[in-house]
């Protein structure tokens, strides 16, 4: 008994049937959500509440006149703790699919030792370094005002796609 050839039955056209499939649902108005990346503390600016010394390279604890928070002159600045400078953190605004249902990515149908607080994004391939660069990822930042939810990525963004491997899909864990 022979066995059915399958070649020839994903042609060429159907790869790019589905790369544009695809691609016109990541499209920033299309089923991508706003989504904020947070890449951690990657600067540090001066105090705008108190004198820098660079010799010490801390806060001289002397008041800045017209800073925001008043202190007596050799008080620890309240905005910086006596450092001298804040840590900036670094953000970047970036339209992500988001998938929060567990059950459409991981294949599970028993609710058994499933996972909470999962969820999966899917971006072009381009948006790669910037998911491995991310320390979090908060989605859906137009109702952060409602929720505030926060993520840590728990697996490496992997390559998908039907055969050019155009696109890369990630999973966060909730965190906050």
């Amino acid at each position: 008994m022979s066995v059915p050839s399958f070649s020839n039955i994903i042609t060429a056209d159907m790869k790019k049937l589905f790369g544009n499939a695809i691609r016109s649902l990541l499209e920033d108005s299309a089923l991508t959500v706003a989504c904020t990346l947070y890449f951690g503390i990657t600067k540090y600016e001066a105090c705008t509440n108190c004198v820098y010394d660079p010799i010490g390279r801390k806060s001289s604890n002397r008041f800045i006149t017209g800073g925001p928070v008043p202190f007596r002159n050799g008080g620890i600045c309240p905005n910086c703790s006596g450092n001298g400078k804040k840590p900036v953190i670094s953000t970047e605004n970036i339209n992500l699919a988001v998938i929060y249902d567990y059950k459409d990515f991981l294949g599970i149908k028993t609710p058994v030792n499933a996972p909470n607080g999962i969820i999966q994004v899917i971006a072009r391939k381009e948006i790669t370094p910037k998911l491995l660069r991310a320390k979090e990822l908060q989605p859906s930042t137009e109702i952060s005002n409602y929720t505030n939810a926060r993520f840590e990525r728990v697996s490496e963004p992997q390559p998908a796609g039907f055969g050019d491997d155009e696109f890369v899909f990630c999973n966060w864990k909730r965190i906050k």
